[in-house]
């Protein structure tokens, strides 16, 4: 009996292209920059995946629901998340000003010191 592993050994190593060193010092640097991107990109569709599941699953009570009910809760998802996000863009604006009165503040008594 053969054994079917290394058959699949054989011929990945069959099909597999061969690796051409260049003389050029960068090569080994794009290559890793090069392996980077597919890492992170492959990372960022595998999370985004994650995610969209994660939210039907979420949803699928949601799903079950009439049509009216659905689309009532759909709206209120919506407005919640557009509230979560002006909260976050007006928190962003106090730091902001409180920064900007902080450096003003400082700048003021070091002109003072001066």
């Amino acid at each position: 009996m053969t054994d079917p592993t290394k058959k699949q050994a054989e011929q990945t190593q069959a099909t597999e292209t061969p690796v051409v060193d260049t003389p050029t010092s960068d090569a080994p640097a794009s290559e890793e920059k090069t392996n980077f991107d597919e890492l992170r990109e492959s990372s960022q569709q595998f999370f985004r995946s994650l995610v969209r599941t994660g939210v039907q699953v979420a949803m699928t009570p949601v799903s079950m629901l009439p049509q009216e009910p659905r689309q009532h809760f759909l709206s209120a998802g919506r407005e919640f998340s557009r509230g979560l996000a002006t909260l976050a863009h007006e928190l962003s604006n106090v730091f902001d000003r409180l920064a900007e009165e902080a450096k003003e503040k400082v700048e003021g008594d070091q002109e003072q010191d001066l």
